[in-house]
């Protein structure tokens, strides 16, 4: 059950900001058992880690934060191995041409000399291509588990590492070639998305932030589209409600994931109202 500062709060936030908000959400049951639902975008951009108050008062009224995954030690040394594979095989999968390429690129942009290129695996390199090059390593998800530790908030994980990698694993080899391709032929063009995709965040813009991913994904072979839509999207968004349900029934959780998992008929916004839960926006 809500704890009185937790009525307050749900009544200063609805009064305070527009209904109208698109990337944070209210997440309650008739029972009156709060929750709270957040999208993220997976950047270290200065400007996403300047929480607004809103959030951070939240946070702290929660018990539990529930990411995709816990970005702890273990588990990033545990995906910088996957990422790899035992030997040279870089070059011998992608063809000498697009792997000139990319070493090119990872040398000028990424700071990655050829011998900690040759060996990744072509989603790994599709990934690292793009996003803009990392320089405090401290992106939103993790500075948020940050944030709640500090508070004494647990964190958890909705997914486990191998449900994320197999994902990716489970895209054939000429699909991620394909992901590799795409990477490189639209460099040049990856800042100014990136910048679009943190403006449309930044303005609460969900239904902005869909149209401009969709039109990445769009950009994709068919069937490698499909994939992400279906086992990227759908199936986790299922199984991220799924698991997060024990604790949605008890209050007191903040699911903090990917923006793209919330919009759309299986997306984690409506699968939560399909469940029974008055999902209403924030910011």
């Amino acid at each position: 059950m809500l704890t009185y500062y937790r009525i307050v709060l749900i009544g200063f936030l609805f009064l305070a900001v527009p209904v109208q908000a698109q990337v944070f959400w209210s997440v309650s049951d008739a029972d009156g058992n709060q929750n709270w639902l957040l999208g993220t975008v997976h950047s270290e951009e200065p400007r996403l880690l300047e929480f607004p108050d809103e959030l951070l008062e939240a946070l702290e009224s929660s018990e539990r934060l529930a990411l995709e995954l816990v970005p702890d030690a273990g588990m990033l040394d545990e995906l910088n191995r996957a990422m790899h594979y035992d030997s040279d095989r870089l070059e011998e999968v992608l063809g000498s041409e697009l792997y000139a390429e990319v070493v090119a690129l990872m040398e000028r942009h990424y700071g990655m000399g050829e011998p900690a290129v040759r060996r990744m695996r072509p989603w790994a390199v599709a990934m690292t291509l793009s996003i803009p090059a990392p320089e405090t390593g401290l992106f939103m998800d993790l500075a948020l588990s940050f944030r709640a530790s500090g508070m004494g908030v647990e964190v958890m994980a909705l997914e486990t590492l191998d449900e994320q990698l197999n994902f990716l694993a489970g895209i054939d080899k000429p699909g991620q070639i394909a992901l590799v391709r795409q990477a490189v032929e639209e460099f040049d063009q990856m800042k100014e998305m990136f910048e679009a995709l943190i403006g449309a965040y930044l303005d609460g813009d969900l239904d902005r932030l869909e149209k401009l991913s969709r039109a990445e994904i769009d950009r994709m072979d068919p069937n490698l589209a499909a994939h992400f839509d279906q086992v990227g999207l759908v199936e986790r968004n299922h199984r991220m409600v799924e698991r997060a349900l024990p604790y949605l029934r008890k209050g007191g959780l903040m699911i903090a994931v990917g923006a793209l998992h919330l919009p759309g008929e299986d997306g984690l916004i409506e699968l939560l109202r399909a469940e029974g839960f008055r999902v209403e926006g924030v910011y």
